[in-house]
């Protein structure tokens, strides 16, 4: 129904779409993961649709992006560097084909009206609030993308959340196993500790130069440093050649002139139904039944049209609009299923119509009113239309330049310098870097494979230009280089014997407090100067870092006092007595709250990781001995 499928658009599919929008404007992919991608060479196959080396490359620095986002300065971009690493990559790329294929399979698509629907909701396609489809075009076409990739991509989410949704939405946990939970979460231990410091073993340390020399020659892969190269590169992209086009006046007049409709709030219609439901899949005598109640009914209002709102209260078969007497609210073209737009675009207002066929029934339509197009003053939207034809004009002027660009690079491949100064760009200077941590636009693999190319490296000439991304093209050479070196010992044998006192200190220290407790077990606490009573509980704090939390709720209560213990981060080891257990007089009804949805969500995970599987095992799916080789 038009109301519930608007309605439907508020939820968790919507919102992702207006997240992944507000943070990138890049719904990237979702096509080719159903069409696959024939370029780059296929890695695997998933049924009937290739993943090729250009689609999973894509995918892995994706992933990686979003994990740099995400961690800040704790990313290590070597994790993503891993076989481990492309591997989840690519096995992520085949449930997700195989799960697209089944939806279609199982002919889970998404109608138009909840594809206006969804559209309806995004901000950045709305103009004073409401669907501008002017604006819609327009963001798009400066994200380099079309209505119909876009609205396919909406298409297979809504696959993709069809097929998933009723698993996630089966899972719920049992109340006695959330509320076993929230009873140990909130149980609290009474503690005291006692410090053995690194002091306690410090005599017994002994490191000789042999043992230093010894780590040294078994590790050497640990103290050799990377190849190195520092960079000359240049930047020839879209933005910069559109920041440097002049746009005239009388172009910007003639433009706005042309293309006025842009420039405003297309016409909007409000209308009002009455909905008799018929699935577009039920049998003729069902369809002929509700489109004879629909008749009925368009022929009462016919006679006596004041009776509108009374019979959408109490006939109408949308609930939804039925509760608003049938209004719809404002729409504009393209927003509605087409026989259902048809109708109400050729209608007069305060005019009755019906019955309307839709997928969803037959429709009684009333037009309630027509708000006439309206076109927004050339200064409002001059910034808009210099915008635009900077883009096109950029447009042209860079396919020339990119071939001049490339040519240079070519022709003169000892020096950027006559492609920069045709380009009229500056070459800049990168600082060392190695392959493996390059920083943008060096992480390109393309352009990363061809910098730290022996050739490269040798020749010291240019690179060809490389597409990096989308109007963006780099070309790059090698100026300094470093080899790869494995340092002297002398250099790091300090830092060696470092670690091998550290690790001599916490293997005696482990030993020391383990005798401990092994003592303490026999009820021997002597020479043991313990520290007040505390109560903690299991969120670690200035008593207890996570480790001793872990500790100290993993020790068997059956008989306390109990003991355990745990390495500290100066290097110290903490024994810890447990000598009460504190249960919660009564359960917090908002830690319950918390745990019901962190144990669903869970299930959920676990779940649906079940299901890919299984649909996954139910696709012929062959993956090339090389597939996760390189970037």
């Amino acid at each position: 129904m038009l109301e519930a499928i608007r309605k439907h658009a508020k939820g968790w599919l919507a919102k992702v779409i207006l997240a992944l929008i507000a943070i990138t404007f890049a719904l990237f992919g979702m096509d080719s993961y159903m069409n696959g991608d024939t370029r780059g060479g296929v890695v695997a196959e998933v049924g009937d649709v290739g993943i090729s080396r250009e689609e999973l490359t894509r995918e892995i620095q994706a992933q990686s992006d979003r994990m740099r986002e995400a961690l800040g300065p704790a990313f290590d971009p070597a994790v993503t560097e891993t076989a481990n690493f492309r591997k989840q990559v690519l096995d992520s790329l085949v449930e997700r084909k195989a799960l697209l294929q089944n939806a279609q399979k199982l002919k889970f698509l998404a109608p138009d009206a909840y594809i206006a629907s969804v559209l309806a909701q995004i901000p950045a396609f709305q103009q004073d609030g409401k669907f501008s489809q002017q604006r819609y075009e327009a963001v798009l076409r400066q994200n380099g993308r079309t209505p119909a990739q876009f609205e396919n991509e909406l298409r297979q989410a809504f696959m993709l959340e069809a097929i998933t949704s009723p698993v996630s939405l089966a899972a719920f946990p049992s109340g006695t196993s959330l509320a076993q939970i929230a009873r140990l979460v909130a149980q609290q231990r009474e503690v005291a500790w006692v410090d053995l410091p690194v002091s306690a073993v410090a005599s017994q340390i002994q490191v000789t130069p042999a043992d230093v020399e010894r780590y040294y020659t078994a590790n050497k892969d640990e103290f050799t440093e990377p190849e190195q190269i520092r960079a000359e590169y240049l930047v020839l992209d879209m933005a910069s050649v559109a920041a440097g086009i002049a746009v005239s006046e009388q172009a910007v007049t003639d433009y706005y002139a042309s293309h006025a409709a842009q420039f405003g709030q297309p016409e909007q219609r409000s209308a009002s139904h009455i909905l008799i439901a018929a699935d577009k899949n039920a049998d003729a005598a069902s369809r002929a039944k509700a489109k004879a109640k629909a008749a009925e009914l368009a022929q009462t209002l016919q006679k006596n049209p004041q009776r509108f709102a009374e019979l959408a209260r109490t006939q109408s078969q949308d609930p939804g609009s039925a509760a608003q007497d049938g209004s719809l609210g404002s729409f504009g073209r393209g927003m509605m299923v087409k026989s259902f737009e048809d109708a109400v675009f050729s209608m007069k207002p305060n005019e009755i119509r019906g019955p309307v066929e839709s997928d969803f029934g037959y429709h009684i339509i009333r037009l309630d009113g027509i708000q006439a197009a309206q076109t927004a003053p050339l200064a409002e939207v001059r910034a808009a239309v210099v915008s635009e034809l900077r883009k096109q004009q950029a447009q042209k002027a860079f396919a020339d330049l990119a071939d001049s660009f490339s040519n240079l690079v070519y022709e003169n491949a000892q020096s950027l310098q006559p492609a920069a100064a045709a380009a009229k760009l500056t070459v800049q200077q990168s600082g060392w870097m190695a392959a493996k941590t390059a920083p943008p636009p060096f992480n390109h693999a393309a352009l990363s494979a061809a910098l730290f190319s022996p050739e490269s490296v040798k020749s010291r000439q240019n690179t060809e230009a490389i597409e990096v991304q989308p109007g963006t093209l780099v070309a790059a050479r090698v100026a300094e280089y470093r080899p790869a070196r494995l340092r002297p010992l002398t250099e790091v044998s300090q830092a060696i014997e470092t670690r091998l006192r550290t690790e001599q200190s916490m293997r005696l220290l482990e030993q020391k407090a383990e005798a401990t407790l092994k003592a303490l077990a026999k009820g021997d606490e002597a020479g043991l100067n313990w520290s007040a009573f505390q109560i903690v509980g299991r969120q670690p704090s200035a008593v207890l870092d996570a480790a001793g939390a872990k500790a100290v709720f993993r020790v068997s209560t059956e008989k306390l006092p109990a003991y355990t213990g745990f390495a500290r981060p100066d290097g110290s080891y903490r024994i810890v007595r447990v000598s009460r257990v504190l249960d919660a007089p009564a359960l917090d009804p908002m830690l319950l709250s918390s745990i019901e949805a962190g144990v669903t969500q869970a299930q959920q995970r676990a779940d649906m990781k079940a299901m890919a599987a299984l649909i996954t095992a139910g696709q012929k799916v062959k993956i090339q001995p090389n597939a996760i080789e390189g970037r």
